[in-house]
Formats: structure tokens, C-alpha cells, sequence
């Protein structure tokens, strides 16, 4: 934990200032476990951002001894250099907490996670799973009808998303804007809206999906087949279930006695670890944004699993356009100007569905 911060042109600083707001978001994510000095850690990471954000403006030596008195100037906060600065600040906080709250989430079977350039477009391959037919050809024919088996090239397209927001100006000159927290709520943001996204892309894309690789209702019969069918259109690969804890708990075996051997597992986990050679993998759900503080609505459906061939294909693909947010002023509310800084955090992401490999669904009843 940085305490205090050596001050110079040559970016240690600013790393320490990162660094820092990392490490109080990392604690604020651990369940509010955090140091004994954080009221301490937070002035002083105040203190430096504002001293970082003066340098090379005229207003530099005059703050150097006070600099939180800076953030009292209305002529600092309208200088342009010092916005440019602090809004390189919160970018960067934001560059470094996003991964940390997205890349567990991400980095199941369902979604696959590619960066390019700005301004270049993401490509695809969904190789087909198309069998050539073998053809019982008569003595003295030189050969069969040809068969091609073409693959299909899908393009993924950046939007453009934000998050409007302002700081609040006088816990900023207090030194008790809390930066850490600020940060993993603004990741939390993005990895929120990218998670349900990615929900919705496979929604949309199980209606794809040929009424032989859906069923309805959990049972032994329901489970085999769909297993069987899905191993069978990717060529024999192994298959793996994925769902909620919710929908995974129901999955347990029809006969009693054989749940009485399972009980010890299931009670610990909420679910097995196996059902009938299938692996079943647990996907945490996530609240829909807007109903956190009201009905506290899921995202992820309970009653559905999906059966995915394993290490062949992630259907979702998310991908990140460029290696950074960027920050830029959102003078939203001029009559409280001298109270809240107003910006816009951009993002540009592209999230689709691609089905390049057959899946299947179980609704559970």
C-alpha cells in the first residue's frame, strides 16, 4: 500500500496513484476488508491525484503546499490541462479495475474474449460440422458427386457505451472521495452490462438450435439424450452442462436411494460435480442493473442449462475495440458545477452469438 508518493515527471507517480485505487477497489470487492489506515490512504491519494493533475499548469506552484485547496479554485477546474489530466487519471483506474472484476466471468465456456484496433472489425470462422455422405459408387465410374463443405465467416461490429456520472467536488477537496470504490463501481458497471448481453446473445441463439437438441423437464431419459446428441453433432467431443446453482441443484437422480449416497456433495456444493459423464459447471447470476434496489430481478434464467461441446467452440464472442476507455467532460448539470465534475466514460464493444458448433437446452420444470 502506498502511504505517500514521490513526486516527479517521470510516471512514478502516476503508477503509485493506479496502483493505489487498484488496491482499494481490490479490497472494497474482498467485502469491505480494509486497511486500517484507508481514510489516511484515501486523503493522501487525493492529494496526489490533484498535485499530478496541476503539474505544468500555472496554478502549480501556488497549490504545492495546500493542493487540496486547489479543488476550490474554479479556475483550476476550468483549466485545460488540469481536466485533460484528470480525466487520464480516471481512465486509467478504470482500464485497470475492469479486467479484474470482468475475466473471471468471461472466461467460461460460453463466451470467448478478443481485443483488436480501433476502427478494425473482428472476424470469425465457424468451421462447419458437416459430414461428407459416402457414396456406394458402380464398378468402372470414375467418381462420385462432389460434396464441398463450405465454413462460414461472421463479423462482429464495436458500439459504443457509457456510463454518464459525476464526481462529487467537495469529497474530492475533503480528500475523502473514495477512488477505489469509485472505480470497481464503474467496472462493475461495464461488467454487468456486458454479462447480460452475452445472456441475451444465447438466448436469442438457442432459437437456433434444432428441436432435437432441446427438452423439457430433468430426468435421466431427457439428460442422456440431449448429452448424446450434442457429443454426436461436434464430432464426438466431450459435452458439459452449464446453469445457475439454482437450475444445477435440481439435477440429481430420480431414485432415492441412489440421492442419499449424492447428499453429502450436493449439501456442500448446492450440485454435483457429475451427472452421468457430464461435467456441470456453475455460472453466478447477476442482478439486472435497475432492479438491484426493487424486485432484485435475475438475469440468467433458473430453469435453463445449456450443453456445450467442451474445447471446441464458445458461441458468445465479446469483443473489445481499442485498449482503453476514455474519459471526456459531461457538463450534464451547470447549475451544480461547483459541487459534482460531470464526465462520460466511453467504451466501445461488440457482443454476438456466433453458433458454430451445435448446443442444446434443458428447461427444467
Amino acid at each position: 500500500m502506498f502511504q505517500t508518493f514521490s513526486y516527479n515527471r517521470q510516471g512514478e507517480n502516476f503508477n503509485a496513484i493506479i496502483d493505489t485505487a487498484v488496491e482499494h477497489a481490490m479490497q472494497n470487492m474482498s467485502g469491505n476488508k480494509r486497511s486500517e489506515n484507508y481514510a489516511e490512504e484515501t486523503k493522501n491519494l487525493n492529494a496526489a491525484i490533484i498535485r499530478y493533475c496541476l503539474e505544468d499548469t500555472r496554478y502549480a506552484e501556488k497549490y504545492d503546499e495546500h493542493v487540496l485547496d486547489a479543488v476550490k479554485d474554479p479556475r483550476v477546474k476550468k483549466d485545460a490541462s488540469f481536466r485533460d489530466n484528470f480525466n487520464t487519471v480516471i481512465a486509467e483506474i478504470i482500464n485497470a479495475v475492469v479486467p479484474m472484476v470482468s475475466t473471471p466471468r468471461y472466461s467460461d465456456a460460453l463466451a470467448e474474449v478478443v481485443q483488436v484496433g480501433f476502427g478494425d472489425t473482428a472476424r470469425f470462422l465457424a468451421a462447419s460440422n458437416q459430414l461428407f455422405k459416402v457414396n456406394e459408387i458402380a464398378e468402372g465410374v470414375q467418381r462420385g458427386v462432389l460434396q464441398p463443405i463450405y465454413n462460414d465467416e461472421y463479423t462482429v461490429n464495436g458500439v459504443p457505451v457509457e456510463i454518464a456520472t459525476a464526481i462529487n467536488w467537495f469529497q474530492v477537496a475533503a480528500g475523502s472521495f473514495d477512488w477505489g470504490m469509485f472505480g470497481l463501481r464503474a467496472g462493475k458497471s461495464f461488467e454487468s452490462y456486458i454479462f447480460l448481453k452475452m445472456i441475451q446473445a444465447m438466448t436469442s441463439a438457442t432459437a437456433l438450435v434444432g428441436s432435437g437438441y432441446s427438452a423439457a423437464g430433468m430426468n435421466d431419459s431427457n439428460w442422456d439424450t440431449l448429452a448424446e446428441r450434442v457429443r454426436a453433432a461436434n464430432g464426438g467431443a466431450d459435452v458439459y452442462a452449464i446453469g445457475t446453482v439454482s437450475a444445477m441443484g435440481k439435477v440429481i437422480p430420480e431414485n432415492n436411494y441412489l440421492q442419499i449416497g449424492l447428499s453429502p456433495e450436493w449439501a456442500k456444493e448446492g450440485a454435483l460435480s457429475r451427472y452421468h459423464s457430464v461435467p456441470l459447471v456453475i455460472t453466478p447470476n447477476v442482478l439486472k442493473p435497475t432492479t438491484i434496489n426493487t424486485t432484485a430481478d435475475l438475469a440468467i434464467p433458473t430453469n435453463l442449462i445449456y450443453f456445450v461441446a467442451a474445447d471446441s467452440y464458445r458461441p458468445v464472442k465479446i469483443v473489445f475495440f481499442g485498449d482503453s476507455v476514455t474519459v471526456e467532460d459531461y457538463p450534464f448539470d451547470a447549475g451544480n458545477a461547483d459541487r459534482s465534475y460531470g464526465i462520460k466514460i466511453e467504451y466501445r464493444i461488440g457482443i454476438s452469438a456466433i453458433v458454430g458448433s451445435k448446443f442444446g437446452t434443458l428447461t427444467l420444470e
